[in-house]
C-alpha cells in the first residue's frame, strides 16, 4: 500500500542565545525574523497568525511549555488542504547560554495536490531559520525588503 504522508520535516541547530530567547523569538517577536505581522495569543489553545506580502498562516497551540515546547496547528489561510503540525523545541545547551532548537513539520499527505506545500515549507524552514541565527547572534535581518 502507498504512503499517505510524507516524512517529517526536521530541522536542528545549536544558536547561541538561551532557550528564553529563541522561544521569545519564535513566538513573542516574530516579526523581527519570519513574518512581516503577527497576532498571537500565547496560551494552550490560544490563536496564531502570521502574514507575509503573499501568505498568511493560522493555527492554535495545542501544547505550550514555554521557553522549551510548543505544538501547534499550522495551515495555509484559503488553502483547501487541511492543516499539518508544527512542534518547536529549545533545550540549553551547555551553560544554557546556547540553544539546541528543533523545528519538526509534519502532517503532510502524499501526492500532487501536497507536492508544493511540502517543497514550499522545506525552503521556507530553512531560510527562516538561517535568519532566526543571523538575529539572534548578530542582529542581522537577512529577509529581503518584500519577503
Amino acid at each position: 500500500m502507498p504512503e499517505k504522508t510524507r516524512a517529517p520535516l526536521v530541522f536542528q541547530l545549536r544558536v547561541n542565545a538561551p532557550p528564553q530567547a529563541v522561544f521569545d523569538a519564535f513566538f513573542r517577536h516574530p516579526t523581527r525574523w519570519l513574518c512581516r505581522q503577527a497576532e498571537i495569543e500565547l496560551a494552550t489553545s490560544g490563536h496564531l497568525r502570521l502574514s507575509w506580502a503573499d501568505a498568511c498562516v493560522e493555527g492554535r497551540f495545542v501544547q505550550l511549555q514555554p521557553p522549551t515546547t510548543a505544538r501547534l496547528s499550522w495551515h495555509l489561510q484559503d488553502d483547501p488542504l487541511p492543516p499539518t503540525m508544527v512542534v518547536v523545541t529549545s533545550l540549553p545547551a551547555d551553560d544554557g547560554r546556547r540553544t539546541d532548537l528543533e523545528v519538526e513539520h509534519y502532517g503532510f499527505g502524499a501526492g500532487p495536490n501536497w507536492d508544493p506545500l511540502y517543497l514550499s515549507a522545506t525552503r521556507a524552514w530553512a531560510g527562516y531559520l538561517k535568519n532566526l541565527r543571523a538575529v539572534l547572534e548578530a542582529g542581522l535581518d537577512l529577509r529581503e525588503a518584500d519577503e
